[in-house]
């Protein structure tokens, strides 16, 4: 990446003007750029935010689980691999309908009882699933996951950024999210694994016990603080024009993500010829790849907000053109996968550190909305790739996340030319002398 651009400036304070598409410097004026000492000791911070990253990382693998059982899962319940994959439609729809009152709710509340509750509300709706007796009952426990999904992520990103300094924030934005990441190393092909040799139940409830593990780890490890106490109550530089872009670029990218994505297994099994045993394996590469993405990118993120985005635009773009047309080549689908892990991971940490960057409020609403953005294009996406799936079959799936994808990055790759350059350039130069 070269020299930051105007729109990447990380240590501004901004105000509104007239006829900007983004805003100007008022020196001296907006207290959300003030820097706020963190509410902990630097290892207190540091143990906190590994027990919060290993919550993320059960919470993800719960998120992604149907990607590894939903072979083993439509057989045993006696339903179409479309059907069941309306569970991930489910799921992303109740987070997407939560995520903004679980914000609102839930921001004057102690952070580490509500991380600890989220926690214990998913291990019930977990429980939901791997005892479910028919498929109504199924679909209800990934609402209740849902429910605790997004209330934990409404809350738990804003959360370990205040852990620390706030030029911190991108780095310990990545490092919270490496537990994501980590899902589809050691998470996903687990799952998978355990769901093809004891059943699709099994997974569910080892994920159950974890989950009241970790519960009590964050009642015992983390301090008792509130969100304003914390170094990222307010974003760094305020725009709603800057974070309604950001919020229609992240529904669009999880759209095209989610509609390919959620059939990856019929896709590599149908379209690429994999057997079924070697999906756990595939399903790692794109951990693997995201793992390292997501560890790399964190250096850059305080300093490259918007480039980190647009980059990782244009790997997910490659990726799908990629799947599109020649994805029937089984290593060359093993290629997209550890590409699409690497972008997306990129993709994740990059999009949410630049929505709680420009949040125009509150970080804990912002990132709310920025979840329930999240969710509805999760949902839309899943319901798509069912539709789409169901009618021609996966191979034309990549195609319609390229379209989607492009959409995207347009609103990203404009972003030099909004008229941010000049006015901040010019005061920014005040400022020094």
């Amino acid at each position: 990446m070269t020299a930051p651009d105007a729109a990447d400036m990380p240590d501004v304070v901004v105000a509104a003007a007239p006829g900007v598409t983004e805003v100007a410097i008022v020196p001296g004026e907006a207290q959300p750029g003030e820097e706020q000492a963190p509410p902990m000791p630097h290892r207190r911070a540091v143990a906190s935010l590994i027990v919060l990253a290993t919550t993320a990382f059960l919470f993800s693998t719960n998120e992604t689980s149907v990607l590894g059982v939903i072979s083993v899962m439509a057989e045993d319940m006696n339903r179409s691999e479309a059907a069941v994959g309306l569970m991930t439609t489910v799921w992303a729809v109740v987070n997407m309908i939560m995520s903004i009152p679980a914000a609102l709710l839930l921001r004057r509340l102690p952070r580490k009882w509500v991380l600890a509750g989220t926690s214990l509300l998913l291990a019930v709706g977990i429980a939901m699933v791997a005892s479910a007796p028919s498929f109504g009952w199924l679909l209800a426990g990934r609402g209740v996951s849902g429910i605790a999904h997004a209330a934990f992520w409404a809350i738990v990103t804003p959360t370990a950024a205040g852990l620390f300094g706030s030029a911190e924030r991108g780095r310990s934005v990545s490092r919270l999210l490496l537990g994501t990441s980590l899902a589809g190393i050691v998470g996903l092909p687990a799952v998978t694994v355990l769901a093809q040799h004891v059943g699709w139940r099994a997974p569910y409830w080892v994920l159950c016990g974890a989950m009241l593990a970790v519960a009590v780890a964050i009642v015992l490890i983390m301090p008792s603080f509130r969100a304003e106490q914390g170094t990222a109550a307010r974003g760094l530089i305020p725009s709603w024009p800057i974070f309604a872009r950001i919020l229609v670029v992240c529904g669009l990218a999880v759209a095209s993500v989610s509609l390919t994505w959620t059939f990856i297994t019929p896709f590599a099994t149908d379209v690429a010829g994999l057997g079924k045993a070697t999906i756990p394996t595939l399903l790692m590469v794109g951990g693997v790849s995201g793992f390292v993405a997501m560890f790399l990118v964190g250096r850059y993120l305080d300093r490259y907000p918007v480039r980190a985005v647009a980059f990782g635009m244009a790997l997910l773009a490659a990726v799908w053109a990629v799947m599109a047309l020649f994805g029937s080549v089984a290593w060359v689908l093993i290629a997209c996968v550890a590409l699409q892990g690497f972008a997306w991971s990129i993709l994740v940490a990059a999009m949410v550190n630049w929505a709680i960057r420009h949040a125009p409020g509150s970080t804990d609403t912002a990132n709310g909305t920025y979840a329930t953005v999240f969710g509805a294009g999760n949902a839309a996406g899943s319901a798509a790739g069912a539709a789409l799936f169901a009618a021609v079959g996966a191979a034309w799936l990549p195609v319609a996340s390229l379209v989607i994808t492009l959409g995207a990055a347009v609103l990203v790759w404009t972003m030099r030319g909004v008229g941010v350059a000049r006015p901040v350039l010019k005061v920014r130069a005040a400022k020094v002398r």
